[in-house]
């Protein structure tokens, strides 16, 4: 669907199967700390785009100062949920979920047919969704509820009040997890990550994705 929103070529039978088929390949570089290379263009010519491949290939594109085009953004936000023409001020959030980082227990891998999917360490499960594209639906949900109309003031004021005190709660949650986890190098010059009260050890660096869900 969100390939023929862009435009591009009906997607293939392949497109739609279940990445837990590539999840040995994904254990096996989530040890080594890989994330498993593989080859790109700007254009696809793969056939169609999928979302997390779109999501991964922008990332990569942004690096080198390439921004999606606005079609794509559109079309990627509608996927999320957003509506661009009546929440045209709510586009802020399409963009933030294209820069979200992965959580420490996540990795990203390509399969065999080179398809961007998503391994988490810890559960052993795949994903062709990025892990963090929920919280960017349920935030637009959100706002959408709270301006809809349907509550009243004093309700929205205390509402305010309540999603306030969440806040607070998260920041301070935040700044003590930040403060456990440090940065390391192995004996084979691979970074990762210690929380000294958790007393564990991730390849991916937990606190990009710590902040940008707070």
């Amino acid at each position: 669907v969100f390939g023929l929103k862009l435009g591009l070529p009906k997607a293939t039978k392949a497109s739609t199967e279940s990445p837990e088929k590539s999840s040995s390949k994904a254990e096996s570089s989530a040890r080594s700390g890989s994330k498993g290379g593989a080859g790109e263009t700007r254009g696809g010519g793969k056939g169609a785009l999928t979302v997390n491949e779109f999501v991964a290939r922008t990332k990569r594109y942004r690096e080198r100062g390439l921004e999606p085009t606005k079609p794509e953004l559109i079309a990627y936000a509608r996927y999320l949920g957003i509506d661009p023409i009546t929440d045209g001020d709510l586009m802020w959030i399409a963009d933030e979920a294209l820069a979200a980082p992965l959580p420490s227990e996540w990795t990203e891998h390509h399969d065999s047919a080179d398809r961007v999917f998503y391994y988490n360490v810890q559960t052993h499960a795949s994903s062709w969704t990025h892990p963090l594209e929920q919280l960017h639906r349920d935030t637009y949900k959100a706002i959408v509820h709270f301006r809809s109309g349907d509550i009243s003031k004093e309700d929205q004021i205390g509402e305010i009040d309540r999603l306030k005190r969440k806040c607070d709660e998260a920041e301070r949650d935040s700044i003590k997890e930040l403060q456990a986890w440090s940065e390391h190098t192995d004996e084979g010059g691979q970074r990762f990550f210690y929380n000294r009260d958790k007393q564990v050890s991730v390849w991916t660096d937990p606190r990009p994705a710590r902040c940008h869900s707070l």
